[in-house]
């Protein structure tokens, strides 16, 4: 009789460890579960932040065009800009008038002079 209390004592060993590892797994699984569920709710709330982002985006980009259309920028040069020191475009001269104040003369080596210089040489007086 002592055998087969034994016996059965292990049996009730062997079952209840079988059941506590059932159990283990069933928590450990719905753990997981629950986290993975929290991920995908932070992925979804990252995609429409980052939707909301683009359309915010996009919308400062259109009122960028809007505020930077020349038409606009003309009246408020002429508005606020009198008289501040920056340049004017009269002021702003091409290179033929720039050579009258500024005379610049080029001198073109020749083939003989070649051999100490690879390059043309430009001479600007000042």
């Amino acid at each position: 009789m002592k055998a087969f209390w034994q016996n059965l004592n292990k049996v009730y060993f062997l079952n209840s460890l079988v059941i506590g590892l059932l159990l283990i797994s069933i928590f450990s699984l719905y753990f997981v579960q629950y986290q993975v569920e929290n991920l995908q709710d932070d992925i979804a709330k990252t995609k429409n932040e980052i939707s909301s982002l683009e359309d915010e985006i996009r919308l400062l980009e259109v009122e960028w065009v809007y505020l930077t259309r020349p038409e606009r920028l003309r009246t408020l040069v002429a508005k606020y800009l009198k008289n501040n020191g920056y340049a004017l475009a009269s002021q702003i001269k091409s290179v033929e008038e720039l050579e009258k104040f500024y005379p610049a003369s080029y001198q073109q080596e020749t083939h003989e002079d070649q051999s100490s210089s690879s390059s043309d040489s430009i001479i600007i007086p000042f």
